[in-house]
């Protein structure tokens, strides 16, 4: 994260926790590699659940809200979060979050809606419908944590 000190900062001093369905979190947006952030932008996190657990839970909009809910109540900063739950709907395991540029990505038929969005902000609630989810504009992102 040398390259984003700023950024870097605000996520060291934040108390950024994640529920135990999360297996990575990736960075997006201004604050990200894509650049441009303004005194006012918030960060972008993308919280990448474990779709192993998801498949195995009777109610996932449940789990999907607990898991933005564990990140934002522990959030201690004033720059304000953004975030969603993200999940693989596709069986290639998010590979998008694992690189920069999309002419790295080396997934089978990555089309639009390849990945589930669940948000729990900025007047949305729940499943994000299919309306054209395109993996080239996550691009670029930062995989900032992945559980051990």
């Amino acid at each position: 994260m040398e390259s984003l000190p700023e950024t870097w900062e605000i996520l060291r001093t934040s108390g950024l926790t994640v529920h135990d369905a999360v297996y990575g979190v990736a960075l997006e947006g201004s604050r990200g590699l894509k650049g441009g952030s303004r005194p006012d932008s918030d960060v972008d996190l993308s919280l990448l659940v474990d779709t192993l657990i998801l498949a195995s839970t009777a109610d996932t909009g449940a789990l999907l809200t607990d898991v933005i809910a564990t990140t934002l109540k522990n959030w201690r900063s004033t720059v304000e979060l953004d975030t969603a739950a993200v999940f693989d709907k596709c069986g290639y395991g998010l590979k998008c979050f694992d690189v920069t540029r999309y002419s790295d990505l080396y997934c089978q038929n990555v089309h639009l809606d390849c990945i589930g969005v669940y948000k729990t902000q900025k007047g949305f609630h729940g499943f994000v419908p299919e309306i054209g989810v395109d993996v080239e504009r996550v691009l670029p992102a930062l995989r900032i944590w992945t559980r051990p």
